[in-house]
């Protein structure tokens, strides 16, 4: 490929590229060629040395249960439904305050020629306290779906209070269909969930979905929902010549069309309709919409939420929200707001996303993990609201080589991901799962070490691998991940799918020295707030931001709470809320160490309880 000067969200910025930078995204299959060894890929060094972040706690936690692709199969499909993995979710379903993990099964295949889909049913998984889950799911009614129905092959989980009733609500993706599942009263004092589904019209237009992000986009106070899709592969479309200079493999995504995204709006009343055709979404085809991870997060400064979307070797998306009441209305953006390509002015392979300030500029960056050979993208948020005397600015800046990104090499494939400040000190880090997307890779390893990335200040990252535990230090063949505080220390732990391997489940340890405070936010009647901005003021004027985010990471929906480490500081002086409608509010001389609720509408901070509606 060759060296270019790009523009960038229309700032020009003459990148040098070095031979070895080109994007090579899940190139098309080369000639057949003799199977031989593979050498072991070169990785990037483990980096900064210290005490470890994270104790594997897998093999006590009870959360015994695997992610499934189906290939075993004999003889092998190598169909691209298998690569893709799946997700996990957290939520506290039953509102005693602990954070419960929800696990998406996958599927297999059957009947005729083994080409019948079916499903693995997602597990739910209590959490006890002290690092202890149990297994709920017959118990709470996801053993089967609507009518003992058995389980669709399923990729990814979203959670969200769809109904306002102030309990969470959960929606699973994946091949032919979503399925929604509302949280209710089982009639014994606890809580179950019923596949809602078919009542909610959400059981048809579906073709391929992965991940998904709620979100109100309209500003009417009910979360609607974005689902992305992927490509147009089924076993009538089902190439099987794809070789990568070995024995025959899963075909690269190019080889299919993309599908058109999906968007439906909550109508209140526990419905939804398919506006996908009247809100502005790209068109499906050769070369657009192979969708696999979102975020959903306000990036203009407006309080309404846009979305971020991971493309698979195109363009990725930017929809910023024109939305009114009773109306969803999305503008592409991507291209021009510099945040479609890479520096290089070259697709990726993209799969996982999250949003974060590793700068403390007050405005989300955007964050998408990418395939071999290619870079992991850090776009720097530039982006500035509509006033009297200014129009809207929507653009970004490139940020993965001055950022220090560069340094993770190219032979990752990284999935699960998100911004996270682990250590308390004040900067947010990032965590990537890593696993190949095919059988037999050439270059790089299919079983791959997750990545640590430590911001050492003003969003400068250095690898920290080392510093992750154990579990840092083997390969495995992640894909969904979710960041949670499953004992509400204020040390956020993890959780990751593996494809035909358990859950790992790993608890943060990092020293006690820095403090931190979290929040929940709670809108007027259990009203949506994805898009409110979060800052707080510490005693040496520093101030940090956290956003309320739908989707994320990969296939997956982590904890919603807003974590703030805080270093040696002891008080925030000020804490600040911009809700989604512009409403600003403001606390002050905020006590550290522990979590808090902000209510919208209050003058002071609500404590913590087990869920008031139970």
């Amino acid at each position: 490929m060759s060296r270019r000067a790009i523009l960038v969200g229309g700032t020009v910025g003459l990148l040098a590229l070095t031979a070895g930078l080109c994007s090579c995204s899940k190139p098309e299959p080369a000639p057949p060629a003799a199977v031989g060894p593979v050498s072991a890929a070169p990785e990037a060094s483990a980096g900064e040395t210290g005490p470890p972040i994270f104790d594997d706690v897998t093999a006590t936690a009870g959360v015994a249960y695997s992610y499934r692709n189906g290939e075993e199969v004999v003889p092998a499909h190598l169909s691209i439904l298998e690569s893709l993995g799946g997700g996990l979710a957290v939520l506290d379903f039953d509102g005693d305050g602990l954070l419960d993990l929800l696990v998406v099964g996958g599927g297999h295949f059957g009947g005729k020629d083994n080409k019948e889909i079916l499903g693995h049913p997602c597990k739910l998984f209590r959490n006890k306290g002290g690092f202890q889950f149990e297994d709920v799911s017959a118990k709470v009614g996801l053993g089967t779906l609507a009518g003992g129905a058995p389980w669709f092959y399923s990729h990814g989980a979203a959670v969200a209070d769809y109904d306002r009733d102030g309990w969470p609500d959960l929606l699973v993706s994946g091949w032919g269909r979503v399925a929604l599942f509302h949280n209710e009263p089982d009639g014994r004092g606890g809580r179950k969930f019923a596949d809602v589904s078919k009542a909610a019209g959400l059981d048809r237009g579906v073709t391929w979905t992965t991940s998904v992000g709620w979100a109100d986009f309209d500003g009417d106070g009910y979360p609607d929902f974005y689902a992305c899709q992927y490509v147009n592969w089924s076993f009538a479309n089902h190439p099987v010549d794809c070789q990568y200079n070995g024995p025959p493999d899963v075909c690269p995504p190019k080889r299919f069309k993309g599908l058109k995204h999906l968007v439906f709006r909550n109508k209140g009343d526990g419905t939804f309709a398919d506006v996908s055709e009247s809100c502005g979404l790209a068109p499906g085809g050769d070369s657009a919409s192979k969708g696999l991870g979102l975020v959903v997060v306000d990036v203009t400064g407006d309080g309404k939420p846009d979305v971020y979307v991971a493309n698979d070797t195109v363009a990725n998306f930017l929809y910023v929200n024109r939305s009114t009441p009773g109306t969803i209305a999305f503008a592409e953006m991507g291209m021009k707001a510099g945040v479609a390509l890479d520096g290089f002015a070259n697709t990726n392979g993209s799969m996982g996303a999250d949003a974060g300030d590793p700068e403390r500029t007050g405005r989300p960056w955007l964050f998408c993990t990418n395939y071999e050979n290619e870079l992991h993208a850090l776009y720097n948020n530039q982006c500035a609201p509509k006033t009297a005397t200014a129009a809207e600015r929507t653009f970004f800046l490139y940020a993965s080589p001055g950022s220090g990104m560069a340094e993770l090499g190219q032979k990752f494939v990284g999935w699960g991901t998100g911004f996270v400040d682990l250590d308390r000190d004040g900067w947010e880090d990032i965590v990537i799962a890593n696993g190949h997307a095919i059988r037999f890779p050439t270059t790089a390893l299919r079983r791959q070490k997750p990545v640590l990335m430590h911001n050492a200040g003003a969003g400068k990252f250095k690898i920290a691998s080392a510093r992750g535990g154990s579990y840092f230090q083997t390969e495995h063949l992640s894909r969904g991940m979710v960041l949670a505080d499953f004992d509400n220390d204020g040390k956020v732990d993890l959780a990751v799918s593996n494809v035909n391997d358990p859950v790992a489940v790993l608890k943060n340890v990092s020293p006690d020295k820095n403090h931190w405070v979290g929040f929940t936010l709670e809108g007027v009647k259990h009203e949506d707030v994805v898009g409110a901005r979060v800052r707080v003021t510490t005693a040496d004027k520093v101030t940090q931001s956290r956003f309320a985010k739908g989707g994320g990471s990969y296939a997956s929906s982590p904890d919603r709470r807003m974590v703030f480490g805080l270093g040696g500081q002891d008080k925030v002086t000020t804490l600040s809320v911009t809700w989604p409608d512009g409403t600003t509010q403001e606390i002050g001389d905020v006590p550290v160490d522990r979590y808090h609720v902000v209510k919208k509408g209050e003058k002071a901070l609500l404590p913590v309880t087990p869920n008031a509606n139970k």
